[in-house]
């Protein structure tokens, strides 16, 4: 009830430059051909387009436009700049034409560049443009309701990138526009580079796309370009960081009628074989025989804005095995993302706040069913699926997301999720959420939801609440967060790192701009901290367990370099009864372990970040950190002693040339006890990842990744002495692991559009006994495996 009543409280031609004028009657020309059909300027204003309809344009999506049809088409163009500064001319021109026929949307685009040579471009796979390339981004709202839009990039060679755009959401990268890169649809881009720029031609069907079912609407429209070299971004219609809603800044493209997706059916079989070894219980290494499978999933169009998924037997083979990540003093779950194709699609609308949906918890579906679309001003999303689980029954599985629009760009939503293994085994969550933007510039965000779980031992239930606003501005922005999450909250389709925990977040920034073209673009400091509280000390009000506050400093500088510098202190204070089942001192007679809290006050730690781009074959990031830490319990998660901590986190992309790419990275962290200065821990796990592309389609790919993890015994910071947990069956030391396992991957995949796709790859996975030292390697298992895919689309 509380979040309805905040909801409702808060209801030219192509070849040459563009004139920047508002014009848009059509004339006749002495050949025959209509001249454009209006001109028109972001930067004055000229933002409402009028959709014209070319019956047979004849158009080849190659990036040459040299079709006459091109010159019938209104032409965008007086773009500004919107990163690092606003509202200025754009550094370099851009014009974009724009026209419809009976089944596709048309874009043609010059990339206009006074540096020919500096342009970047790579031949690279599809959906990996936007780090490395140039690019230009169509972004499309078909809905015109500024809350979700499809989005495609193209870069100088015709190589796609495309996904959805949702308000509200975090994106796949921490920095950037809420994108979701993982949608994929079928269009058609080709690109050229030219001696003025770069050319660009995108066609795609409006069987791809869903919007509604009206004879006459019109759709969101925003261009982008970004040069690599500088940083610089542009935009069609302006664009400003005072707007915290980006699609409500979009011109539009008015007066399509009559739009008819037609029959839209597509159904992808695919067919894999795979052949495994592994050790069996004797140690000695097999391999079976060749195991092939068939799965198939089935895509139908129930109207233009309702789409129905089927799948069975979904094969996740093409999954690249996750990067390594450190957790020797790691106290939660890490968190992976997921990668497979039938959960990636369409379902952005089940993102939330606090994740209570998140489709890497089912592991191996036998079966499943998505329902997702927009019927007036109400977004729905189903997913079911019949979950297969060794040794025990199958799960079924059924989640579904209702979301309404409120004003203008508001949102006010429901989830409910249930995963039910038997009658009396299950998990069922139901949550409500809203999205509410007022005065421009601030959102606020709240949700809310309770669980019910029962494992065969009893109903329990828990709730969850969250509340975040924030504050848009290009110089002073701020957010604040608040979420408490009960002990008995338990949300076994999503992922909640720190359950029975409160925790409060702030951040306030400033930032000074330079003049355009400065050698310093921007410059700002920033505060920010985190604080964690028990959630029943919370509401008792009690003192804090966990908490950290950090003193930021940026600083940009002209061909994307950047900078960051973090210094921070904390503290961490568990109580006794936390430390329940520990004990220290010597072996014949223990005492209950508790270290002084005082060891773990006034932790200080210095972070510095550095992030280059602008170099034409390399790019790279670079974190070093040295800071006081706790050493963790792993298992009961509290303090055990103090440390000194050192850790590097470098990526390298090396581009030798258009066609070869390699990422390299280096993860390493050391943990040394304040105690003695002993070493406790260290990791260490470089990866390199190489890749060759032919042509867009088709690519050769190798991994090698070495992961070494060693850690210590648990040591008693007052005397040395072992640190134990004691139960029923006695006590045990609190000792280190170590392992050191290498993998190695290969693949060759060609892939011409998505869902169709041919590749072979092979895996091993090897376990060396003493760290990088190559003596004694023994394969643990391997797999070769290949798949077959056709997407027919009727």
């Amino acid at each position: 009830m509380f979040l309805i009543a905040a909801a409702c409280a808060l209801s030219a031609s192509l070849g040459g430059p563009g004139r920047a004028t508002g014009q848009s009657a059509a004339t006749a020309l002495g050949d025959g051909r209509r001249a454009p059909a209006g001109v028109f300027s972001g930067a004055e204003g000229a933002l409402s387009v009028p959709a014209v309809v070319l019956a047979d344009p004849g158009v080849r999506v190659d990036g040459r436009l040299d079709e006459p049809a091109w010159a019938e088409a209104p032409l965008l163009t007086g773009f500004t700049q919107f990163d690092p500064s606003e509202g200025i001319p754009a550094s370099q021109p851009t014009e974009v034409r724009v026209f419809v026929d009976d089944e596709a949307i048309y874009f043609g685009i010059r990339a206009l560049d006074a540096e020919v040579g500096a342009v970047r471009a790579t031949m690279a796979e599809r959906d990996n443009v936007t780090r490395n390339d140039d690019y230009v981004r169509v972004i499309l709202d078909t809905f015109h309701d500024s809350r979700r839009a499809y989005v495609f990039s193209v870069n100088p060679y015709g190589v796609q990138q495309d996904g959805i755009w949702l308000e509200g959401g975090r994106g796949n990268r921490r920095f950037g526009p809420p994108i979701d890169d993982n949608p994929d649809f079928i269009w058609e881009s080709g690109a050229r580079i030219e001696s003025w720029g770069y050319a660009v031609e995108i066609r795609v069907p409006f069987k791809s796309l869903r919007f509604p079912r009206l004879p006459v609407q019109s759709w969101g429209l925003q261009i982008t370009r970004r040069i690599q070299r500088s940083g610089y971004e542009q935009s069609w219609a302006p664009s400003f960081a005072s707007q915290p809603n980006k699609l409500a800044e979009a011109g539009e493209l008015a007066g399509l009628r009559n739009l008819d997706p037609g029959l839209f059916l597509e159904v992808n079989p695919a067919l894999t074989a795979r052949r495994i070894g592994e050790l069996d219980d004797a140690g000695r290494f097999g391999r079976g025989g060749v195991n092939p499978d068939f799965g198939l999933n089935v895509t139908y169009g129930l109207t233009s804005n309702l789409t129905l998924d089927g799948t069975f037997n979904p094969d996740f083979s093409q999954v690249e095995a996750d990067a390594g990540q450190i957790a020797i003093n790691e106290r939660f779950a890490l968190f992976f993302p997921e990668k497979r194709p039938f959960f990636l699609e369409g379902t952005e609308i089940f993102g939330l706040p606090t994740q209570l949906v998140f489709t890497r918890t089912i592991a191996n579906p036998i079966a499943g069913a998505k329902l997702t679309g927009k019927v007036g001003g109400l977004s729905l999303g189903y997913l079911g699926a019949i979950d297969e689980r060794d040794g025990s029954d199958d799960v079924l599985v059924n989640l579904v997301r209702v979301r309404g629009d409120v004003g203008a760009t508001s949102t006010l939503g429901a989830v409910y999720t249930d995963r039910t293994e038997a009658a009396d085994v299950f998990n069922r969550v139901l949550g409500a959420d809203a999205r509410l933007v007022f005065r421009r510039r601030w959102t606020l965000e709240l949700q809310t939801a309770r669980s019910w779980d029962d494992d065969g031992g009893g109903l329990s239930a828990g709730q969850l609440l969250t509340a975040r606003i924030a504050r848009a501005s290009r110089g002073l922005a701020f957010n604040a967060e608040l979420e408490d999450i009960a002990p008995d909250f338990r949300a076994e389709s999503g992922f909640i790192r720190r359950i029975g925990d409160t925790r409060a977040q702030g951040r306030l920034s400033y930032n000074w701009y330079g003049r355009p073209g400065a050698f310093v673009e921007r410059v700002g400091p920033a505060f920010e901290f985190e604080t964690f509280w028990d959630h029943e000390t919370f509401w008792d009000g009690g003192r804090w367990k966990e908490g950290e506050a950090r003193l930021q400093a940026s600083l940009s500088l002209r061909n994307n370099f950047t900078l960051f510098l973090t210094a921070s202190r904390g503290e961490f204070r568990s109580p006794a009864a936390a430390y329940e089942g520990l004990v220290s001192g010597p072996a014949e007679n223990p005492r209950p372990f508790r270290p002084d809290p005082a060891l773990f006050e006034g932790l200080y730690g210095l972070r510095v970040f550095f992030f280059a781009s602008g170099l034409e074959r390399v790019r790279g990031r670079v974190t070093l950190e040295a800071s006081e830490t706790p050493i963790f319990d792993r298992g009961l998660g509290v303090p055990v002693a103090p440390a000194d901590q050192r850790s590097v986190d470098i990526n390298l992309t090396l581009l030798p040339t258009t066609r070869l790419r390699a990422d390299l990275s280096l993860r390493h962290e050391s943990l040394y006890r304040k105690l003695d200065g002993a070493l406790h821990s260290k990791a260490t796990i470089p990866r390199l990842r190489a890749q060759f592309q032919f042509n867009r389609a088709l690519f050769v790919r190798g991994i090698f990744e070495y992961r070494s993890q060693e850690s210590g015994d648990l040591f008693d910071p007052g005397d040395g002495s072992a640190v134990a947990l004691c139960g029923d069956d006695g006590c045990s030391v609190r000792t280190g692991v170590r392992s050191n396992e290498i993998s190695v991957e290969g693949l060759i995949s060609y892939e011409p559009s998505p869902g169709t796709v041919v590749f072979v790859g092979y895996t091993r996975r090897l376990e060396d006994g003493d760290a990088f030292r190559f003596r004694d390697v023994r394969t643990q298992a391997d797999g070769l495996f290949a798949k077959v895919s056709y997407r027919f689309r009727r």
